[in-house]
């Protein structure tokens, strides 16, 4: 069994990075049940995951009803629906009407079979699966204590054997990393979590530049030192315009939480918590994104409190995330574009499942 490098616990971010061992084996395949609905996919979205008076833009239900008190869907007591499903009651529209939403690119019903070692990229080592690339080209994984980018022609060929990325000083792995959907960006975290940078290089056969670049970050970075909240494992949309990542306190209890940031020209806005009274987490045990699909509708994350990998499901790009489907032991899941595939850590390899 090989030791595997994890994400450090947030009480231990300021100490070091370490590797601890990665138990167990390949996950077994999914049969598509531990789903907990709560308004998207044809659910209710009676209000039952969201307090009356909650601000955030409720969800309707995929082609379900959407009923809302509290802001859940049509009619609901602080929300409003339109056209697409989930903001509503200002609209005029009755209450308990059906609302059609579009089918989303992942399936709360997947089946994901088939676990295969990623050739290359998993070897005799211990590798973790950090980002790749949602048309699956790039990809950038831990070996060891060390950084790593590979990249292949197409998404049927192998990946090259990768190349170790040097990360500038104040800069760390504990943190995580997340690829652009181009692979010409990398996102890095700050060594002590109050901030992001961005690696660059100019083509995806090029590799990356040494000098970090945090002006995009300007607003996300200056909010975490004032605010005391760390940042962590972020993921960037494969469509470039929202990032979302973990913010979470080194007080012991405090509420760890999911936030979305959305780019305002070339800089990433004031983030919006997308996980109150839904997923939050605490300092010892937070919820660490992983992966988005490619329509921005469903969360990828990794549970510390469960230590379980999870899916949540909305209806909108900027709905509430409801439905959580349990991943079990794919640690770290990102899917390709299409949501056919999922790539994850298993036992101190990466690999990839079908659905």
């Amino acid at each position: 069994m090989k030791p595997s490098l994890v994400l450090i616990p947030a009480t231990l971010l300021c100490l070091a990075a370490g590797c601890s061992s990665n138990a167990g084996s390949n996950a077994a395949p999914y049969s598509g049940g531990g789903v907990s609905s709560g308004g998207a996919n044809g659910s209710s979205g009676s209000g039952a995951h969201v307090p009356p008076g909650t601000t955030h833009a409720g969800s309707g239900g995929g082609g379900g009803v959407g009923v809302g008190e509290g802001g859940a869907a049509v009619g609901g007591e602080a929300g409003t629906v339109g056209a697409d499903g989930g903001d509503g009651g200002s609209a005029g529209l009755p209450p308990g009407m059906v609302v059609v939403v579009a089918k989303s690119t992942c399936s709360e019903n997947a089946h994901w079979t088939g676990a295969a070692s990623v050739a290359a990229v998993s070897t005799a080592a211990d590798e973790k699966l950090l980002s790749i690339t949602a048309d699956e080209l790039d990809i950038v994984f831990a070996r060891g204590l060390g950084l790593f980018h590979a990249h292949r022609a197409t998404a049927s060929d192998t990946f090259d054997a990768g190349v170790e990325i040097t990360l500038p000083t104040g800069y760390s792995l504990a943190g995580g990393a997340s690829l652009s959907a181009d692979g010409k960006t990398l996102l890095i975290v700050q060594s002590d979590g109050f901030g992001f940078a961005a690696l660059t290089r100019d083509s995806r056969s090029a590799e990356f530049g040494a000098n970090a670049d945090p002006s995009a970050f300007v607003a996300l970075n200056d909010r975490a030192v004032q605010t005391q909240e760390r940042c962590a494992a972020p993921v960037l949309a494969p469509n470039g315009k929202s990032l979302i990542f973990a913010g979470y306190s080194l007080a012991a209890g405090a509420t760890a939480r999911v936030y979305e940031s959305q780019l305002a020209g070339n800089v990433w806005a004031m983030p919006a918590n997308i996980s109150q009274f839904l997923f939050d987490g605490t300092t010892e045990k937070r919820v660490l994104p992983t992966g988005l699909s490619s329509d921005s509708r469903t969360l990828f994350y990794y549970d510390e409190a469960t230590s379980k990998q999870a899916a949540r499901f909305r209806d909108r790009p900027d709905a509430p995330l409801y439905t959580v489907v349990d991943l079990g032991a794919r640690d770290g899941a990102v899917p390709n574009s299409t949501c056919q595939r999922l790539y994850y850590t298993s036992n101190g390899d990466i690999v990839v499942d079908a659905d």
